[in-house]
């Protein structure tokens, strides 16, 4: 019974190993929980960083969707003049000077803004979606390896409770 024993032990340890290290077997240590273990945790720190920036680039797109609403309100009010007055004296603030500005060329520049920050937006939204999809995916990955170390341990101790009875 012992050799069958020892022959699902290596085949076990060795699709453990395939499964959490994806490294050449020939080095194999003796504590293949500790590498399996360290290997979840690798995933966690993975996962947990990803969260970081995930979060930071939720802020950007907080500050370009305020951006995007300014610019909007700006954009609204010089329409507001252009049907009022054609002849309405715009002011644009350069440091702390403000200097007289051509209505058309505020339009212009407010529209340029608008287009600016709505590329800005959709490339934010597009890492943000990239970076949930590698979080959902870790956080399969390490569910996996969870439910194989427990199952691993499981039979450790079904064969450990054998060899005593043997």
């Amino acid at each position: 019974p012992r050799a069958p024993n020892n022959i699902a032990k290596q085949q076990h340890e060795l699709a453990f190993h395939h499964l959490f290290l994806n490294k050449p077997t020939s080095k194999m240590t003796t504590n293949i929980g500790a590498q399996a273990a360290d290997a979840v945790n690798e995933k966690l720190v993975e996962r947990q960083k990803l969260e970081q920036e995930m979060y930071a680039h939720h802020q950007d797109l907080q500050t370009l969707i305020s951006q995007r609403n300014e610019n909007e309100m700006v954009k609204e009010e010089l329409e507001i003049c252009e049907k009022e007055s054609s002849d309405a004296t715009i002011y644009k603030q350069v440091g702390p000077v403000l200097l007289k500005n051509d209505l058309s060329d505020a339009t212009d520049t407010i529209e340029k803004r608008l287009e600016f920050i709505s590329g800005e937006i959709k490339k934010t939204e597009g890492l943000i979606s990239k970076k949930e999809g590698r979080y959902e995916e870790l956080g399969k990955a390490i569910q996996e390896m969870q439910n194989a170390m427990q199952k691993a341990a499981v039979e450790a101790a079904k064969a450990a409770a054998q060899q005593a009875a043997s």
